[in-house]
């Protein structure tokens, strides 16, 4: 309880932490910095060794973000943030979990609308593994960051609305491409097992 209330006062810190003199020497650059936070609402598509009904579970993302004007409307988006994805499943009627931890670094574009609060934007992700762990139950953690690929990529779009310059919210979904287990424990696995995670934020 004491960390969720620690996290959850650092991402509100986030959203409201005045950009100041940076923001207004990068702006002039048609560079714009962004700090902020959110709750991904994580899954995963299994198969094979893996195949159980997969349940959303919320973990977190926060980080900062920056746009870089290439022409018009059209930005090129980056950053780089903690990216918290896993799954929730039954086995035998009893609730596990999976949690990945993940630094991301996005590499996208975004389309801003004239007179429209409104902004899209798509492209690619490259995260490294920080750990993956199993939690059997509420009092139990185990590695299993060996079983999967330190380097991944995923596939992330969604949209903006820019309430005020330093205030905004964003409706996010990714998906990792393909399967992130590690190739060589995957091969002593049952054919046709795969492990994608992906998450709605």
């Amino acid at each position: 309880m004491k960390n969720l209330l620690l996290l959850t006062t650092l991402l509100l810190a986030l959203a409201v932490a005045p950009i100041g003199t940076t923001w207004a020497q990068k702006k002039s650059s048609n560079i714009s910095l962004y700090l902020g936070g959110g709750v991904n609402l994580a899954k995963a598509e299994v198969a094979g060794f893996y195949d159980k009904t997969s349940q959303s579970t919320s973990r977190f993302s926060f980080g900062f973000f920056a746009d870089k004007i290439v022409k018009g409307n059209l930005a090129i988006r980056s950053g780089l943030f903690y990216n918290g994805l896993g799954q929730q499943y039954k086995v035998n009627e009893k609730s596990q979990q999976d949690e990945f931890n993940y630094f991301t670094v996005p590499v996208q574009a975004k389309i801003s609308f004239k007179e429209s609060p409104f902004s899209l934007y798509a492209g690619p992700q490259f995260s490294y593994l920080l750990n993956a762990t199993w939690k059997p139950d509420a009092d139990t953690k185990a590695l299993m960051t060996d079983q999967f690929q330190k380097l991944n990529v995923s596939a992330a779009g969604g949209i903006i609305c820019a309430f005020t310059k330093r205030f905004s919210m964003a409706f996010e979904y990714q998906s990792s491409l393909g399967s992130t287990l590690d190739k060589l424990y995957a091969d002593n696995l049952p054919d046709g097992t795969s492990y994608t995670p992906n998450a709605y934020s």
